[in-house]
């Protein structure tokens, strides 16, 4: 069984799916769907959600001792803007895992 397990840093993952916290009507489906699927890592756009836990926020949902939060850079056109946003994930609490996304341009 150790055999199977994805091992990133770390961290030793049994499950490989990786699920997002996008497109979901409320937190609450969000966080049944995460818990159904069997996920262990989360990911949550660092610039599209409420990162201030006293606020209502997708980060109130998801227990931090059971999935390890992926957090990514959408949103951002240029490398300076990755980083950033990056560092703001890692000061925030969220973890030293990052998922990198980089938009090209507006079209594609």
């Amino acid at each position: 069984m150790e055999d199977n397990l994805l091992k990133v840093g770390n961290k030793a993952f049994k499950s490989r799916l990786i699920v997002g916290t996008g497109k979901y009507k409320s937190f609450e489906e969000n966080q049944k769907a995460v818990e159904l699927s069997g996920a262990e890592m989360v990911t949550v756009a660092v610039r599209r959600i409420e990162l201030d836990k006293s606020r209502e926020s997708i980060l109130n949902y998801l227990d931090p001792k059971k999935y390890v939060l992926l957090p990514n850079t959408a949103g951002c056109y240029s490398v300076k803007d990755a980083v950033m946003t990056a560092h703001l994930a890692r000061e925030t609490g969220l973890g030293s895992f990052i998922k990198v996304e980089v938009i090209g341009d507006e079209k594609t």
